[in-house]
């Protein structure tokens, strides 16, 4: 089985460094933190069900795409925890990671889940986004001239949840069940839909349509902390080519930390001007011996030098 790994959700990432640049005293400071949490739940869940497929007998030219990202015709996003594909069919897994008890009332499209506090909240229905998604996914093979069984299902990634009240129509599931499933699945489709050259036909077309987006926020983005902020939270000085703080610490690793945010959440490009802005630095000549000595690649000469942040910064 060829598995594309689940990478770490842009969301999460945007996230995070909007937490970090938003003053702790701002309303939407304690917003962030709780999208930020949420999404960081919904991902360990994620992790947790992918962890199963690699003790899963699946046939042997079989894809598998964690977090397989597309854009319909009309431009909108389809986002789907886990695609699977073999030459049998097809198989779209919503995952949630919830816990207490869960029910769906499917005259109002409403998915509800009680707390173990009691408190009952309701959430976006995952049977009407997988279902969106399988139908998505029928129109890209039908347009490929092709045909193949399409099933989809949602996973509880909590394995304290209670399953309950749900129609018969709508699969849903423990994780724990997904080897049971997806057995049931081989043993009903086992006669290939697909000969050799029409499967990787579809395959190849699947992963060209791929394509990981970037997340949006859809609020309102408040001003945000600018320069190197320090372990401690606060910010820091540039003094003689390096960033301290008050309490004491002098580290590169506040440096790496921006430039992450800046690509997140501005541009992966960076001018000497925006470099100086950005880390509150007012020598021009310093801040071209910081970004010389970062050897990154660069564009453009003199006043028009930009210089492109690697995606693994970290790793400087």
């Amino acid at each position: 089985m060829f598995i594309k790994d689940r990478p770490i959700s842009s969301k999460i990432i945007v996230l995070d460094a909007l937490k970090r640049r938003i003053d702790v005293n701002h309303p939407q400071h304690g917003y962030v933190s709780s999208l930020l949490r949420r999404a960081e739940i919904g991902y360990q869940g994620e992790m947790k069900v992918d962890r199963l497929w690699k003790e899963l007998a699946v046939p042997t030219n079989a894809l598998l795409i964690h977090s397989f990202e597309t854009t319909n015709d009309i431009g909108n996003s389809h986002q789907m925890d886990t695609l699977f594909v073999c030459p049998h069919f097809i198989f779209i897994l919503e995952i949630k990671n919830v816990s207490g008890t869960i029910w769906y009332e499917e005259d109002k499209h409403q998915f509800l889940r009680r707390k173990r506090t009691g408190e009952v909240e309701s959430f976006q229905s995952p049977f009407d986004q997988v279902q969106r998604h399988a139908e998505m996914i029928d129109r890209v093979v039908g347009r490929l001239g092709l045909s193949l069984p399409i099933h989809k299902a949602v996973v509880i990634a909590e394995s304290s949840t209670i399953i309950g009240s749900i129609p018969e129509e709508f699969q849903i599931f423990h994780a724990i069940g997904l080897p049971a499933e997806l057995k049931k699945l081989l043993l009903k489709y086992s006669n290939t839909a697909l000969s050799p050259v029409h499967y990787e036909l579809l395959t190849a077309h699947l992963q060209s349509i791929h394509k990981t987006g970037i997340y949006a926020p859809r609020f309102e983005i408040p001003p945000l902390r600018m320069g190197a902020i320090c372990d401690c939270g606060r910010g820091m000085s540039f003094h003689y080519g390096k960033f301290v703080c008050t309490c004491g610490m002098k580290s590169r690793e506040p440096l790496y930390q921006g430039l992450h945010d800046y690509r997140v959440l501005f541009d992966e490009w960076i001018a000497n001007r925006e470099f100086r802005e950005f880390f509150l630095i007012d020598s021009q000549h310093s801040a071209s011996k910081m970004l010389a000595k970062l050897n990154f690649y660069s564009k453009g000469t003199t006043k028009s030098k930009s210089y492109l942040i690697p995606e693994d910064i970290w790793r400087f």
